[in-house]
């Protein structure tokens, strides 16, 4: 399912227009983004559904494998999906 077959499918069940429903999506979507940007450990838990949580990454040596020369990697705070029991369980 893409973006547009989600929207459409979200203003069928909500009885509203495909702009609204679009505009609610991308609004979702911006919220949870900023929320991510607050840093590590940072939670948006959406009950029955899951939750997204920012984890950080520290930095550690690596080597290059066509080189072999030792580097560091950078540190870096990502997004994760834990799905609730109930999504689980489908």
């Amino acid at each position: 399912m893409n973006k547009k077959e989600l929207v459409s499918a979200l203003a069928a069940q909500s009885g509203t227009t495909q702009a609204e429903a679009g505009e609610m999506l991308n609004a979702f979507c911006e919220v949870v983004t900023n929320e991510m940007k607050q840093g590590d450990g940072t939670k948006v838990i959406i009950p029955g559904f899951g939750q997204f949580v920012a984890k950080h990454r520290p930095s550690r040596k690596m080597r290059n494998p066509a080189t072999g020369k030792e580097m560091m990697s950078k540190a870096k705070t990502s997004a994760s999906f834990k799905p609730a029991a109930a999504l689980k369980d489908l």
